[in-house]
């Protein structure tokens, strides 16, 4: 297979020289290899819990190409697809490439899709590869069977095309994120691949590469493919069994008047959880919450998108609408309480509709007579203003009471101490 068996003498190369360099790479040439058993599960990868700066190799199940360390990758938060992290692939040297491989099991029945993210950068240069392989031994490879599909991003060509038939190409994606997504279906032997949402192409998957190759996925190898290679980034990888398209509902409708709170509803199916939720309330606010609740400060007919990311970042949308009202209610405030010759208090409507059927009382304590008075207005318009009086007879002090009430259901107390003396109410505080 093209670039393998170059790939491949260098590797023995390198074997060489690193059983002469000591005990230092020599203790940390063997890794944790083992594959990823899948038995119908999801694998996801984003590299976000790995530290920033740190060797991917023997982290995660990430293993170096034929366990060579020197070929580690490292996590970068230069660029990433979703935050924070992502993988850079590279040449580091003249001698030293970035390889980095993760191993499964148990897939090799039904249909799955493997996806991933990459990004490269405008000036990037050289080449970097895709690789699925249908087996994979550390150190001992054949080239005609073990490589099921390699695709190589070349930036000298501005092309992504496959090594098992150049003829296959598609303008490569730069300074941006794109995915690869290879759909297998094992008992048909058929894979379909797709670069940035464009179709790439049909084939086999046991004999693509040359002949007889196994009915299974064993490996995803992310290899800096040509010497000298600068930096691209992957991110938000996954091996995936079959879901359901993903969807959701932002329910509704909705309605409610102005300062009322609003509790909204989202629901989600399909996909691969967990799912991220985003609302755009259409008033320029926003929530991440699956069932939020929001309150409106101005009347109007609002238009609600709700936007649900799944575990490998497919998105599904739903809208609903919300129709708030402004309700015109009066509001009843005694902007006053005065003494002297009798009591007097001044009503006045503070709302945005007319108050009516205002009744009004007065009602004093101690050694003052009458105890009550009453009265009424038939309306009192908005802004505007109405007087409850009383006369009164007494002495010594007092606690006076005015309430008002209308037929709207509003009302207001105010309540005050006072000194009586004969017909002068004095003091009121």
């Amino acid at each position: 297979m093209r670039n393998n068996i170059g790939r491949k003498t260098v590797v023995i190369g390198l074997l060489v020289l690193l059983l002469g360099a000591g005990v230092a790479l020599g203790s940390t040439a063997t890794r944790d290899s083992k594959p990823v058993p899948m038995n119908r599960d999801n694998w996801f990868e984003n590299f976000d819990s790995y530290e920033v700066g740190s060797a991917l190799n023997g982290q995660g199940g990430w293993f170096c190409w034929d366990n060579l360390p020197i070929n580690t990758g490292y996590i970068t938060d230069v660029q990433s697809h979703s935050p924070s992290n992502s993988l850079d692939i590279k040449w580091n040297d003249q001698t030293n490439w970035n390889d980095m491989v993760h191993a499964f099991s148990g897939v090799n029945s039904g249909n799955w899709t493997i996806r991933a993210w990459l990004f490269i950068p405008s000036d990037m240069t050289r080449a970097s590869d895709f690789i699925l392989m249908n087996t994979y031994t550390n150190g001992t490879h054949d080239n005609a069977k073990d490589w099921s599909l390699q695709l190589e991003f070349n930036a000298t060509k501005g092309t992504i095309f496959d090594l098992n038939d150049a003829t296959k190409t598609l303008p490569i994606v730069k300074d941006a994120w794109a995915q690869i997504r290879v759909s297998i279906n094992f008992e048909a032997d058929l894979q379909t691949i797709y670069y940035n949402e464009q179709f790439f192409e049909h084939t086999s998957w046991k004999n693509h590469a040359g002949t007889n190759g196994a009915q299974n996925l064993a490996a995803i190898d992310l290899y800096s493919g040509a010497a000298y290679s600068t930096s691209v980034y992957w991110d938000d990888l996954s091996v995936l069994p079959p879901a359901e398209e993903l969807t959701c509902e932002a329910g509704g409708p909705y309605n409610g008047n102005v300062g009322d709170t609003i509790h909204f509803t989202g629901t989600a199916s399909g996909g691969y959880e967990p799912y991220t939720w985003l609302w755009d309330f259409g008033d320029e606010s926003t929530s991440t919450d699956q069932n939020p609740t929001h309150v409106y400060t101005t009347p109007g007919n609002y238009s609600i998108t709700l936007t649900v990311y799944d575990a490998i970042q497919q998105t599904a949308t739903d809208t609903a609408t919300a129709t708030i009202i402004q309700v015109f209610e009066p509001e009843l405030q005694i902007t006053s309480l005065k003494g002297g010759f009798g009591i007097s208090a001044v009503i006045k409507n503070t709302g945005t509709a007319p108050a009516t059927d205002v009744q009004w009382t007065i009602n004093v304590t101690g050694l003052v007579f009458p105890k009550a008075k009453s009265g009424s207005e038939t309306s009192i318009a908005m802004g505007a203003t109405a007087t409850a009086a009383a006369k009164v007879l007494g002495l010594g002090s007092t606690t006076i009471t005015v309430k008002a009430t209308c037929a709207e259901g509003k009302s207001a107390t105010k309540t005050a101490t006072a000194k009586v003396f004969l017909f002068f109410v004095l003091g009121v505080a």
